[in-house]
């Protein structure tokens, strides 16, 4: 399997979706997403940090830690607000306008706590707008083509990943040109959101009751749903604990391929691109051990992939090894990434028979309640504890172990408990 039989792929995924303008806009808007998260969240701003002789990982843990607290708190209230009246693409529009002016400002003036400041408004913006993106799906697709229309989104949001690090690679020193041009990108894939998609009415409801009544109402009927079917919520816990993992290794790889492993910031960039380039045919792979295994099985054997991955990370360092050896490892990562995002939706569908909106609003929930954690756990363990980094992923390979042995205990819950109602 190569890159260009997943281009066919894609191409052949596409054959009976119905193109219109809110589709085609929807897809686009995952550049912006993929951009961010990647050049300025993974990339950039860890190499800018990194130039600043008086910063440390801490920067930009709290930072992210912070930012991912009221993003917590305000979506809630946010979705709860955007459900009961028309109004979520300008909300969408105005939340991602102030994250395109925040990202265009880091970095002026060269100094650490403004360019902090900026970037946690710019986090907090798109995290807020990626809430009402993924609800808006609704609107995008219909039920038949719901997962080709999200798959061909990521797939999408992969070519901006490329042009982000072909763009690092040609570039000389981070400074806040490149901030410029990432906000520049984000700008031209929210435009045609902002004029072009159409909300469906029937996506809101009468607004009823008040915005705290109904999340209250919202958290009240999960805590039933939990109740009968326990499987959904240990898969939860379970998924708490890996993306802990998942996620604060990503967003501070680079630190570590520079403070740790010593390579330069060209080598980090280079190792990014052997990730994307082995990442785009990995997901395609991955996605037919899922067909042929089973969502559960797969999701096990690549929680293990990247349990080595870890434990393969920290050892490198710790015994004394040539920093050669992550450029395999680099190709592994990026190869299993992909899997992880293929398998464990697909599980969430089966364990659950209802309410699956609902569900996959607690998915994302865990997801930033995850980072927030591990943003905390990374600094504490590496700068405040004084452990290092390599200490760091061996807790990160923790959580991992964790997540996979509550992910293997589901097989204790029976038929009977699962359907005991």
């Amino acid at each position: 399997m190569n890159v260009w039989s997943s281009i066919r792929l894609l191409i052949l995924s596409g054959r009976d979706i119905s193109w219109t303008k809110s589709v085609v806009s929807w897809i686009v808007y995952d550049i912006a997403n993929t951009v961010f998260n990647l050049g300025v969240v993974g990339l950039f701003l860890p190499m800018w940090i990194s130039n600043n002789p008086n910063s440390t990982d801490a920067d930009l843990g709290f930072s992210i830690a912070i930012s991912m607290i009221v993003v917590l708190v305000v979506s809630p209230f946010l979705g709860a607000l955007t459900d009961q009246i028309r109004g979520r693409v300008r909300t969408f529009t105005f939340l991602n306008i102030i994250a395109v002016a925040a990202t265009f400002l880091i970095g002026m003036g060269g100094s650490i706590k403004s360019g902090i400041f900026f970037f946690s408004v710019a986090f907090i913006c798109v995290y807020l707008a990626e809430l009402l993106y993924n609800t808006m799906l609704s609107d995008a697709s219909t039920p038949k083509n719901r997962g080709r229309v999200g798959g061909i989104a990521a797939a999408v949001g992969n070519i901006g990943s490329l042009a982000i690090i072909l763009f690092a690679l040609q570039h000389d020193g981070i400074n806040s040109f490149v901030f410029q041009v990432i906000s520049i990108i984000i700008l031209f894939a929210v435009l045609p959101m902002a004029m072009f998609f159409s909300e469906k009415s029937s996506s809101f409801l009468e607004p009823r009751s008040p915005v705290l009544a109904s999340t209250w109402h919202q958290v009240r009927t999960t805590f039933r749903y939990f109740q009968d079917y326990p499987r959904v919520s240990r898969y939860f816990l379970a998924r708490y604990f890996y993306m802990i993992a998942i996620t604060t290794s990503s967003t501070f790889a680079v630190l570590y391929g520079i403070n740790t492993m010593k390579f330069t910031e060209k080598e980090v960039e280079f190792v990014f691109l052997i990730g994307i380039l082995v990442a785009i045919p990995g997901t395609v792979i991955w996605g037919h051990i899922v067909d042929r295994l089973g969502s559960f099985t797969t999701l096990k054997v690549n929680l293990l992939c990247w349990m080595l991955i870890l434990a393969g990370s920290a050892t490198i360092p710790l015994i004394g090894l040539s920093n050669q050896f992550w450029w395999p490892l680099s190709a592994f990562t990026g190869f299993c990434f992909g899997g992880l995002w293929v398998s464990d939706k697909p599980l969430l569908i089966e364990l659950s028979p209802s309410n699956l909106g609902h569900m996959f609003g607690i998915y994302g929930t865990i997801s930033r309640a995850a980072f927030l954690t591990g943003s905390l756990l990374w600094p504490l363990v590496s700068v405040k504890l004084g452990l290092g980094q390599p200490f760091a992923v061996i807790l990160l390979t923790f959580c991992i172990v964790v997540g996979l042995i509550l992910l293997i205990s589901l097989n204790s819950f029976s038929e009977e408990k699962l359907n005991h109602n």
